[in-house]
């Protein structure tokens, strides 16, 4: 199982030999099947397409960031599913009520674990979010989402905290929900699905619809992280240590049904079951809860 995350910094070239990644003169070697994903932060960087070609084969995600450090590109592996038209029609098929059904699954969900992560935390209203769960509707007709986010935000990071502010938090909530993004879009782009037809998502300038209604539930934990490891007080920005921290985050484990799973095992789970929801051989997505933060162990 790939599990190495590698974040290239500095004006470097990148080249393959002998089913290695090397990184300049040879500085550093990567077995390229141990790749889980490349962070290429640094304009100056040179890498061919066919190096690029070579980590798509491997199944290992490139992310090209811009001048903020935050990744602005993901290059993800294509057609590696052979029944990507069966997947599609399957797609065009699902009716509203089962779509409805789903992001009510999804959003119930997401607001379990923001009021898990503010138990875990020491906040307050965890007990408050978790009682909207029980208000959420199929297809969340009365945006129970947008009313748990409101008080949620500004019970983790204080009654100032507001998401659109251009601050160090959200900086590396916006880093770490990019890095999750890109593991989900590559999950669903593997089994088949047309990334652009979402659940709930339906803009039509967004490749990645998709992608945008299953990283809902995975957003606590980054937020958990952000808040526990990196300890952002104000005016504080994001270094590169802890950008390191953060592309990391898909290493370590959530919960589905009771078991430990690292979070991009977790993200192919769901992404499987909605397969499944799709073939009628299931009915709801396994979608992880969030639990204290632990590393994977790989054995």
């Amino acid at each position: 199982m790939a599990y190495r995350n590698i974040i290239v910094t500095r004006n470097i070239g990148i080249s393959v030999h002998n089913y290695q990644l090397v990184i300049g003169n040879e500085d550093m070697c990567v077995p390229l099947e141990d790749i889980n994903c490349l962070v290429l932060e640094h304009a100056g960087i040179m890498i061919s397409s066919g190096v690029l070609q070579r980590l798509s084969e491997n199944g290992c995600l490139v992310y090209i960031c811009d001048e903020k450090h935050l990744p602005s590109t993901v290059v993800l592996p294509m057609a590696r599913h052979s029944r990507h038209f069966k997947m599609l029609t399957a797609q065009l098929a699902v009716t509203k009520p089962r779509q409805n059904r789903i992001w009510q699954q999804i959003v119930k969900q997401k607001i379990a674990n923001q009021a898990m992560c503010l138990k875990l935390c020491g906040k307050k209203n965890a007990d408050q979010l978790y009682n909207m769960t029980k208000k959420v509707q199929s297809g969340d007709k009365t945006n129970v989402e947008a009313q748990a986010a409101a008080l949620y935000f500004k019970s983790l990071f204080g009654n100032d905290f507001t998401r659109g502010d251009d601050n160090g938090i959200n900086a590396a909530l916006n880093y770490g929900y990019s890095i999750l993004r890109g593991h989900i879009s590559r999950s669903i782009v593997c089994y088949g699905f047309e990334p652009s037809l979402g659940i709930n998502h339906h803009s039509q300038l967004n490749n990645f619809n998709l992608a945008d209604d299953f990283i809902e539930p995975y957003r606590a934990i980054v937020d958990y992280f952000v808040y526990t490891q990196l300890h952002m007080e104000e005016g504080k920005e994001l270094s590169k240590e802890m950008r390191y921290q953060l592309v990391d985050i898909v290493n370590y484990d959530m919960d589905i049904h009771g078991e430990k799973h690292v979070i991009h095992h977790a993200i192919d789970k769901m992404v499987a079951s909605y397969n499944s929801i799709l073939m009628g051989n299931k009915d709801e997505l396994e979608i992880p809860e969030l639990i204290e933060l632990e590393r994977h162990n790989y054995e």
